[in-house]
């Protein structure tokens, strides 16, 4: 679902674009129709994320001990396809409802990545990937608006959003009915293995689950105090009986250990690392807006631009599932300190923003971490400093400053950035 969830984040992006400069910004109230659809597009995904978060639990409450698909609809996969159906209807109505599909969207799309990354044990490394073409869409939106030429491709691009969605959910509905079909007459449970690790991406990880983990840990600590002497086939049959409990595999005790104190973070902890990661992005959006560079004149280094942060945020994503989130935040920020300091020269520019860039991903990833039960809550607090940085733009609190100036600003800003992640990665340890 992840690529799915990748190609629509392009198309609800660029539709929104579209919708944005092709039809409601040039009139004459474009100036708080842009407010309007910033709140309800970010700060909207907040209460969303926790409504979503609620009733997958009530969900997976209701699947409590039931083994393969349960033919229940995904909520994240109905949420997203309900905003982009508002998307759709937004576009041609008003910029409120076209926020608010926005929202829904990324939402409903966030947690099933999330849920599908944590299914495949892929360590956030596909978090980058359906993060990314969101700037890829806002950017060829925009530029097909201004060109006038919004009303020819909002149709087919809304058709195509329309289609995949379609074609997911029948996918989804056929895995599902399939399993059941084959759980009811009897046969093996490992007939269905496909349809329910998708399944498997539509529940979140709470109650029923964390007293199964709880129950893996304890049968793997009794089973280590025994003596030495246990047999290998008896050592592996408790290991298999703890990953199922579990619903994943580990590679040792404790990995299973670790995964149970995950599942009970106290407030206190979730604290540090989430005002950590919120001021994070409130400093990246700061940045985003304060930071010109005198060589973005023309198409061409606006699409470089582009590629370049929408290629930092899918390796960063791989590269923290690969070298670990704080490694890959040390080294990109750093480089991207000395990149903004010589930023005036295009390759360098390029290079600083690949590299901040880099840290989106890890700190989506982070904050996720640090409330593992409400991962719609914790991906709506980060788009809603999103929106409290672009606040500062929209009521002039950025000062102007030249290029030189902006050099230090994307300097400082990626030092700062770097401690703040540093010093909230510590404090989850």
């Amino acid at each position: 679902m992840t690529a799915l969830y990748t190609v629509l984040h392009l198309l609800v992006d660029g539709v929104c674009a579209l919708a944005m400069f092709g039809r409601f910004l040039p009139r004459e109230e474009g100036y708080f129709h842009i407010l309007w659809y910033n709140f309800c597009a970010f700060a909207l995904q907040m209460p969303f994320g926790l409504l979503l978060d609620r009733m997958s639990e009530r969900m997976a409450e209701g699947n409590k001990g039931q083994r393969g698909p349960t033919g229940q609809p995904d909520p994240a996969f109905l949420t997203a396809a309900a905003g982009v159906v508002c998307t759709i209807v937004g576009a041609l109505v008003h910029p409120v409802l076209l926020g608010i599909g926005n929202a829904l969207f990324h939402v409903g799309g966030g947690v099933g990545t999330i849920l599908e990354d944590r299914a495949k044990n892929r360590l956030g490394r596909e978090l980058g990937v359906f993060v990314a073409p969101g700037a890829l869409g806002l950017y060829l939106g925009t530029l097909i608006a201004k060109a006038g030429f919004w009303r020819r491709w909002y149709p087919w691009v809304s058709l195509v959003m329309v289609l995949l969605c379609l074609g997911a959910y029948l996918r989804k509905h056929g895995r599902a009915t399939a399993g059941i079909s084959k759980e009811e007459e009897g046969k093996p449970a490992a007939i269905g293995i496909s349809g329910e690790e998708e399944g498997r991406s539509a529940v979140v990880g709470i109650s029923g689950e964390e007293e199964d983990r709880s129950a893996a840990v304890s049968i793997l600590e009794e089973e280590e105090s025994k003596p030495a002497a246990v047999g290998i086939s008896e050592a592996e049959n408790v290991r298999v009986e703890a990953e199922e409990l579990c619903g994943q595999a580990f590679d040792s005790a404790q990995e299973c250990r670790e995964a149970g104190r995950q599942s009970g973070v106290t407030v206190a902890d979730a604290m540090g690392p989430a005002i950590c990661c919120l001021a994070v992005v409130i400093l990246r959006s700061y940045i985003g807006m304060a930071v010109s560079f005198p060589w973005k004149t023309g198409i061409l280094a606006g699409t470089l631009t582009v590629f370049a942060l929408v290629g930092g945020k899918v390796a960063g994503g791989f590269s923290s599932a690969r070298y670990g989130p704080l490694k890959t935040t040390v080294g990109s920020l750093t480089l991207a300190a000395i990149g903004y300091l010589f930023s005036s020269f295009m390759p360098a520019g390029l290079a600083a923003v690949f590299l901040f860039n880099m840290t989106m991903p890890v700190t989506l990833y982070w904050m996720i971490e640090s409330m593992p039960k409400l991962p719609g809550f914790a991906f709506g607090c980060l788009t809603f400093g999103l929106f409290l940085g672009f606040l500062l733009g929209y009521f002039g609190l950025l000062p102007g400053m030249g290029s030189q100036a902006g050099n230090l600003v994307g300097c400082a800003g990626s030092v700062l950035s770097l401690l703040l992640l540093a010093l909230g990665m510590r404090r989850r340890k």
